[in-house]
């Protein structure tokens, strides 16, 4: 339809002071039929027509680099040129027209796109107007009608007197019960961005919880989740005119209190000098009513409610990617690990962007995003969000010399070009093999080479040594102790990977002729990260520590000596030293070698260093730091999650294809494990795989959907596989342990 982009449509603003407006636009129909409204907002929009919601989409448009804004102070400079795109969406609305007078009203609300209280990355707000378009298109009696946004509309302040995604809510039921004084809107000029339908999902209330109280105190409540989500607390209440309700938040319980601690409470100030702390306040009118935030969510398991009210109910709030994928053992490590990444990536997932933390810092890390991206994808119905996320990417390289940001869409944050700038490259390969869209890498072809030019001109001695001037250069990040694996050596090692990966990518795409390009550069850092990292006497990447032989075997380098060293390493030490990186890359490297025995070890840890480790504290989610000093909410330790699907059920696909057309299952079983089982969706359907030992025989259950072939390996054996018919076989002990 695109009718919001045709002339006459004006963006219609309310006064800038006003942090939640309601607008409104009145029209007469005439027994109408079909219609479909195209709307935005910025930040944030609710709308309703004759007072009926028509949506249960929440936090929308989708996050994204919507305009220009002013770059000047930010905690690391940047100065790069950015594609600037917002996003609007289409709605059926048939259902709520009548004949006579219709009405649209449209909430506002702040988002990302006027977040002036938290700072810590620089002001990263794009402008003070609060603005909305839209399109009505519609039949009725008269014949096609269209009723758009043009400059006659009123506004009035809704009872949402602030609000704000880091630090909440305050509403004031006592505007509803006056006479509302209606004002009219203006008109602002068209943002400069390119229009775009959202296609991704929204948030959505995905589940409600019923909370556990733990503690009461007069008129002070602290409940119990159950879990750690994000999300928002409905309460009801019919308390006197004035009452004052607040609602805090954290993700821990300490000494019969909320510990704000791992949510920022206490490491950063707003621009106000107030603490980051996640609040709600409601003031009531002396009615019966229910009380919840409208554009923030919260990220928490426990919370406290000070004021009377009747009733409380937990919303979880995230985007609509529903779990597609099972995974069970007798593995306790395994299994935490599947739950708690699945619980973590969801609360993680808002607008369209992976973020790194709910509630904290809330942004797109592309560190974060990649090394979760496969996992994700494996595990959840992601494929729109994934390509709008991909999108962000593409938005925010630097039109002029292809850097990539560490956020995406843009608001900040530290990283380096490795781990965190070639998710340009790394993503959009992970979603081609997962759904098998040679389009997606026809769309970022160039943008990658883009890059890599970007990261020739950062090498040093030939390694990537540097990004831009004033920012961070990490190299992995959140290990067990203090990062010692040198920071060329991680972006160097990833930059070798971009380039493997690149000469598939050329091939794929018919461009034969770039490959060698490709290969010649891959040799030639390869020949650069060995002489600087690789020790010939020892067979060790700078000595063996956090990981370092896992990246050079990851990318094809090091000698015999160099996998022997890694795991007596990990024998020896039980659990993980590795960052959020190297631990991804460490499990990828222990079954690619078919050490499944030391990989089922290190899951099954529960030392410092362990993901049981984390559970043996209560905890439901994944922590940032393997000790949990930081952020409980953070799924990028969680991506070795992808490693239970491919390594333990062995759920994989032929090198020079996509999309699970061409199966190849090859399940590594170890011998401390009794049986695992599990499944992923594709798009031709389900693939299961279940295997459990008895008398030392392995029995196995495979099944691959219609239109897919496929084989069964396991040693020098190999059995085809039938599309839509279920395979068993039976393992004997002997040939098992003969492989």
């Amino acid at each position: 339809m695109n009718e919001i982009k045709k002339k006459g449509v004006c963006w219609i603003k309310a006064d800038d002071c006003c942090q939640s407006p309601v607008i409104c636009h009145s029209f007469q129909a005439e027994q109408p039929s079909s219609a479909y409204l195209e709307i935005t907002g910025l930040g944030y929009f609710a709308v309703t027509v004759n007072g009926r919601k028509i949506t249960g989409d929440r936090f929308v448009p989708a996050q994204s680099d919507y305009e220009k804004r002013d770059l000047s102070d930010l905690l690391y400079p940047i100065s790069d040129t950015f594609t600037h795109r917002i996003y609007y969406l289409r709605y059926d609305c048939s259902r709520a027209m009548k004949s006579g007078e219709n009405t649209i009203e449209i909430r506002l609300g702040n988002g990302f796109y006027r977040q002036t209280e938290r700072t810590i990355e620089g002001s990263m707000a794009y402008g003070q107007d609060l603005k909305t378009a839209f399109c009505l298109a519609f039949e009725d009696q008269t014949g096609h009608r269209e009723i758009f946004s043009d400059g006659t509309e009123l506004w009035r302040q809704s009872e949402i007197l602030s609000n704000n995604l880091f630090t909440g809510e305050v509403h004031d039921a006592r505007i509803l019960a006056q006479e509302p004084v209606w004002k009219p809107v203006q008109t602002v000029a068209p943002p400069q961005a390119e229009l775009t339908l959202q296609t991704c999902p929204a948030d959505r209330v995905i589940r409600k919880l019923t909370p556990v109280l733990l503690r009461e105190d007069g008129c002070r409540r602290i409940y119990d989740a159950g879990e750690n989500i994000s999300g928002t607390v409905r309460v009801t209440t019919g308390a006197p005119a004035g009452t004052k309700i607040r609602l805090r938040f954290a993700e821990n319980y300490t000494d019969g209190e909320l510990d704000l601690k791992s949510t920022g409470a206490f490491d950063y100030d707003c621009t106000s000098g107030c603490k980051q702390i996640m609040e709600d306040i409601f003031i009531c009118d002396g009615n019966a009513r229910s009380f919840e935030p409208l554009f923030v969510w919260h990220a928490f398991r426990y919370f406290e409610v000070v004021g009377p009210v009747d009733s409380v109910e937990v919303l979880v709030i995230h985007s609509d990617t529903p779990v597609t994928s099972t995974f069970e053992s007798d593995s306790e490590g395994m299994n935490w690990l599947y739950q708690a990444f699945v619980r973590t990536q969801l609360n993680n997932m808002h607008g369209g962007v992976p973020s790194d933390c709910p509630h904290r810092e809330r942004l797109g890390y592309t560190g974060d995003g990649q090394v979760c991206a496969e996992a994700a994808m494996l595990t959840l119905q992601s494929r729109e969000f994934y390509r709008k996320w991909i999108r962000d990417i593409l938005d925010c390289q630097d039109v002029l010399g292809g850097h990539v940001q560490h956020t995406a869409p843009f608001m900040g944050g530290g990283g380096g070009p490795g781990g965190w700038g070639c998710a340009i490259v790394l993503v959009p390969y992970a979603y081609y093999r997962r759904y098998g869209e040679a389009q997606m890498l026809e769309q970022c072809y160039e943008p990658m080479k883009k890059w890599c030019s970007y990261l020739d001109s950062r090498l040093e001695n030939r390694l990537v040594s540097r990004e831009e001037p004033g920012g961070w250069c990490l190299g992995d990040w959140c290990t067990l102790e203090k990062t010692v694996l040198p920071e060329p050596f991680v972006n160097t090692y990833f930059y070798i990977k971009c380039l493997q990966i690149l000469q598939k990518i050329a091939a794929i795409l018919d461009k034969p002729g770039q490959i060698g390009a490709f290969a010649a550069k891959e040799n030639a850092l390869k020949l650069a990260l060995t002489q600087a990292y690789f020790d010939e006497k020892t067979g060790n990447f700078f000595d063996n520590v956090q990981g370092a032989n896992a990246y050079g075997l990851d990318i094809g380098l090091g000698d015999e000596r160099t996998l022997s060293n890694l795991v007596s390493h990990y024998e020896k030490l039980g659990h993980f030293d590795t960052g959020f990186l190297g631990t991804d890359i460490l499990l990828n490297v222990l079954f690619q070698k078919e050490q499944k025995e030391l990989a089922v070890k290190l899951l099954s840890s529960r030392e410092p260093g362990s993901f049981l480790y984390m559970k043996d504290r209560g905890t439901t989610t994944l922590w940032e730091t393997w000790t949990g000093n930081e952020s409980h909410d953070h799924p990028m330790f969680g991506a070795c999650v992808r490693q239970l699907f491919t390594g333990v059920l062995g759920i994989g696909q032929a090198e020079d294809t996509a999309g699970y057309q061409n199966l190849i299952i090859c399940p590594q079983i170890p011998q401390n494990m009794q049986y695992a089982r599990g499944s992923i969706q594709t798009a031709n359907g389900k693939i299961s795989v279940s295997w459990r030992k008895e008398q030392g025989n392995v029995h196995m259950d495979i099944q691959i959907p219609e239109g897919t072939a496929g084989v069964f390996r396991y040693g020098a054996k190999e059995w085809t596989l039938q599309a839509g018919k279920p395979f068993q076989t039976v393992l004997l002990q002997e040939e098992r342990i003969g492989i």
